[in-house]
C-alpha cells in the first residue's frame, strides 16, 4: 500500500471567513481500522491519528466484530482479503446491525467485484490500493461530515 504525506494543500483551509494560513481541523471522529497485514494496518493508523482522529484497530474481522460490540466507532476502514472471514463479510454484519455505519473497503486486487458490491450496499465506499493519502483523508473528512460522525 502507498501511503503519501498529506499535500500542504489538503492541510490548509480555503472557507470564506478562514485565514489562508490556518490548519485545517479535521472532523474528529473514532475510526476502526480493520487490515491483517501489521505495517499496512500501523501506517493508516498512524496517519488518522495525526489527523486528529481516534483510531482503534483489528487484525482480523473477528477481533472487530468484538470492539464493535463494546465501542461504535464512526467509519470503519476495512481490507477485503483477510484469513477467515472477509471483510465483505465484516460489512454484511454490520450492515444488518448498524445500516448506517459507513465502511470503506479497501484493497489492492481486481476492483470490478468489491466497486460492484459497494455501489450497491448503502454508506459502502470502495478504495483501491495504492491510494493517496491526501485522497482518503478527504474521502473520509467528507464521508463524516456527511454522516454526522463528529461524535469526538
Amino acid at each position: 500500500m502507498q501511503v503519501d504525506a498529506p499535500s500542504a494543500s489538503f492541510l490548509r483551509l480555503s472557507e470564506s471567513g478562514t485565514e489562508q494560513g490556518e490548519e485545517r481541523k479535521p472532523v474528529r471522529g473514532v475510526i476502526l481500522v480493520v487490515d491483517d497485514d501489521d505495517p499496512v494496518r500501523v501506517m493508516l493508523s498512524r496517519l488518522l491519528r495525526t489527523q486528529g482522529y481516534t483510531v482503534l484497530q483489528a487484525s482480523h474481522a473477528h477481533e472487530a466484530r468484538t470492539i464493535l460490540a463494546s465501542q461504535l466507532p464512526d467509519l470503519v476502514i476495512s481490507d477485503i482479503v483477510m484469513p477467515g472471514e472477509s471483510g465483505i463479510e465484516l460489512r454484511r454484519h454490520i450492515a444488518r446491525k448498524w445500516p448506517d455505519l459507513p465502511v470503506f473497503l479497501i484493497s489492492g486486487y481486481s476492483a470490478e467485484g468489491p466497486a460492484e458490491f459497494a455501489a450497491r450496499t448503502p454508506h459502502t465506499t470502495f478504495v483501491q490500493k495504492p491510494f493517496a493519502a491526501d485522497q482518503l483523508l478527504a474521502l473520509i473528512e467528507k464521508t463524516l461530515s456527511e454522516t454526522g460522525g463528529d461524535r469526538g
